[in-house]
């Protein structure tokens, strides 16, 4: 389902079908770019290992700190291009713990640094080499729903139809008296929230495999 069948569902769904319309071609698709980002954010993101503009930082001895892409929300793995090795990805508050500090040593990269401020990370120890990480991470959709019509969304198709919650939602909140409706409004972000908790339970089992236990002697 593309933005355009998405909007013909929501006209559908909220019985809009006849001119005028109750909600313009440009809310509902501003609806559609708000639901996508909050379907990313209420199911922990979406994964990516591959989008080198988002997943991939350059790293020189000029400097240690190095800006994230403002879609990420978690980054899972952090490795080196070159040799594949792990870069630990560390929150601040660690390490005390260690006893690492920011003191000006250079050496080889051994981790990413987070939490310190929004949007950044600091490699730790200074960098004395150029190399490239590569990150996996889970972030949210790249790419603004506008009223163009036919985009393609960014989560899987099996999802698009359930974003209709959070636009109805977003729908009854429009303050006009024929479309204001506070509580079928709270109503369908409760949907919303208790499909993405679905979602984001089904996703957690497909990330973890089946363990089996082995008892001796039998």
């Amino acid at each position: 389902m593309n933005s355009s069948e998405l909007l013909d569902l929501y006209r559908g769904e909220m019985e809009d079908t006849s001119l005028p319309y109750l909600w313009s071609d440009e809310d509902i698709f501003r609806y559609q770019n708000d639901a996508q980002k909050m379907f990313a954010r209420d199911t922990g993101g979406i994964p990516d290992g591959s989008t080198a503009a988002v997943t991939q930082i350059a790293v020189t001895p000029a400097d240690d700190w190095y800006a994230l892409h403002p879609s990420i929300l978690q980054i899972r793995t952090a490795s080196r291009s070159d040799t594949g090795r792990p870069v630990e990805v560390l929150n601040f508050e660690d390490m005390p713990e260690r006893r690492w500090y920011f003191d000006g040593n250079t050496g080889m990269l051994r981790a990413m640094v987070i939490g310190i401020e929004r949007h950044k990370v600091r490699m730790w120890p200074f960098p004395s080499e150029t190399v490239t990480v590569n990150m996996t991470v889970f972030r949210l959709p790249l790419v603004e729903i506008t009223d163009q019509g036919d985009q393609e969304f960014e989560i899987d198709p099996e999802h698009h139809r359930h974003l209709l919650h959070w636009m109805r939602h977003l729908g009854y909140l429009k303050q006009d008296s024929e479309t204001f409706d506070k509580s079928k409004s709270e109503e369908f972000a409760g949907r919303h929230l208790a499909y993405c908790a679905k979602v984001k339970e089904e996703e957690a089992r497909k990330r973890n495999k089946t363990r089996f236990v082995r008892y001796g002697g039998i």
